[in-house]
């Protein structure tokens, strides 16, 4: 374990005001001191007179497995009991979407994930124009993540309505999604008529490619809102056939609520209101410094304090000249990359993100779907689904796109399949490795954390 007094914070070179410095020192005070789950952390804060930076910088990094060990009361500031929360209507439980082992049982405090969504529409100026709170919303995601499961049969409109909400499909599988499914979806956008469309990128390019092909009139929203899952520029590319809305990505969790959201430009900018976000650079031969992970700090949620979330994502900072959009407060991004668990690496053992993989294959004519999945130290296996355009031709193009990223040692079978399934509860990953790479392994020795909860704090 390196000394908290070397280990350096990304922060440093930021924009943050007095105001932001003085909410991040309260949330890590609050954190620290007066939340059971940090009791072992506290003999590794340097103390009141370092910067705040400098002591979340000597703390571990958080992560679900941590979630997991000490319960949702661990994360409770003292003053308040879960129980009597729970009686009272005031929060609630909410589970994480996933796989049981990557499940966490989380204290669900309404009124916090609200604001810290709404804040999210500062950052955009097609959402501050639209976004009033009271809009008319369709949403397109995995029942399992948000709205009303019903994988055989069809639910009513009334059973997957809420207020101003429309849940536009009750099936979690959009490869297996009927025509007669998809046409309902479209008349119930132009019946609605949302402001806004929030949906899974791949969800909406799915129906899009429908919509597409056979001519149907869509009405368009005022603004499209991608979450759930990081956008494919093949996703982008057929929802902007169909739709004329702006298109703006959002990137959060369950955990930590609303992170980044992207702004006209194109970047995505941290939502500072109501967090703080710690970047730890990769190695310069993985990327970095431009590359790296982020851990998440969440301010002013009564019922649960967050140090250092790991978020399990990769982003990319946005370089050079200030985003066009006039914002400059904590991180901008360039893109979030993938999750950890999206990462393969070159024969030669070279990480690669998600985001280079979907970058490499945008330019492969005919392409509509695909998932990478690195088999062996050589290998990569490719299952993509063809889009007006011969299979063999598709995936000669692929072959080619994959070779450029993983270089000429790299082994690729490509396969046609009619359709590509999510994993479990909806989420599509375009790329992953049999063994995937160790992460921790990749970072900047500068900025990586110690790990000590898991040590049986």
């Amino acid at each position: 374990m390196s000394s908290p007094g070397r280990r350096r914070s990304f922060a440093f070179g930021l924009r943050y005001d007095s105001y932001y410095v003085a909410r991040c020192t309260k949330a890590l005070e609050i954190a620290l001191y007066a939340t059971p789950a940090y009791e072992a952390w506290r003999r590794l804060d340097p103390g009141h007179e370092h910067p705040v930076f400098a002591r979340l910088a000597a703390l571990p990094a958080l992560t679900k497995a941590d979630l997991r060990r000490h319960g949702p009361e661990g994360f409770v500031p003292e003053g308040r009991d879960v129980a009597q929360g729970l009686a009272s209507g005031e929060i609630d439980l909410a589970v994480t979407s996933g796989t049981t082992g990557d499940q966490v049982v989380n204290v669900w405090y309404q009124p916090w994930w609200d604001a810290t969504e709404a804040a999210t529409w500062k950052l955009n100026a097609h959402a501050r124009k639209v976004a009033t709170g009271s809009h008319r919303e369709a949403i397109l995601t995995s029942p399992w993540c948000v709205g009303v499961p019903c994988e055989e049969g069809y639910l009513p409109i009334s059973q997957r309505s809420l207020g101003r909400f429309l849940y536009l499909s009750e099936r979690s599988d959009p490869s297996t999604w009927p025509e007669e499914l998809m046409d309902r979806m479209v008349g119930e956008i132009n019946a609605f008529a949302p402001v806004i469309l929030e949906a899974n990128p791949s969800f909406l390019a799915r129906l899009s490619r429908r919509i597409y092909r056979k001519g149907l009139h869509v009405r368009s929203p005022e603004l499209i809102v991608l979450t759930y899952e990081n956008p494919s520029l093949l996703h982008l590319r057929q929802i902007r056939r169909v739709f004329t809305a702006p298109i703006a990505s959002s990137y959060g969790s369950t955990e930590a609520g609303h992170i980044f959201m992207q702004c006209e430009a194109g970047c995505m900018h941290q939502v500072t209101a109501f967090c703080h976000v710690d970047l730890l650079p990769l190695k310069p031969e993985h990327g970095g410094p431009a590359l790296g992970r982020i851990l998440v700090t969440t301010f002013e949620n009564p019922w649960r304090a967050l140090l250092r979330f790991d978020t399990g994502d990769i982003v990319r900072l946005a370089e050079g000249d200030p985003c066009p959009c006039g914002q400059q407060d904590g991180l901008t991004l360039a893109s979030i990359e993938g999750r950890t668990v999206n990462l393969t690496s070159t024969p030669d053992g070279r990480a690669v993100t998600q985001g280079a993989v979907d970058r490499a294959l945008a330019a492969v004519a005919g392409l509509a779907e695909y998932q990478v999945v690195h088999t062996g130290a050589t290998t990569y296996e490719v299952r993509f689904v063809a889009e007006d355009a011969a299979p063999s031709r598709v995936a000669a193009g692929v072959r080619e796109a994959l070779r450029g990223l993983y270089g000429p040692k790299a082994r690729i079978v490509a396969t046609p399949v009619t359709g590509i399934a999510p994993d479990p509860p909806g989420k599509y990953r375009l790329a992953r490795a049999l063994q995937p790479p160790d992460v921790d392994s990749l970072l900047d020795e500068q900025f990586a954390p110690t790990t000590l909860l898991g040590e049986g704090a």
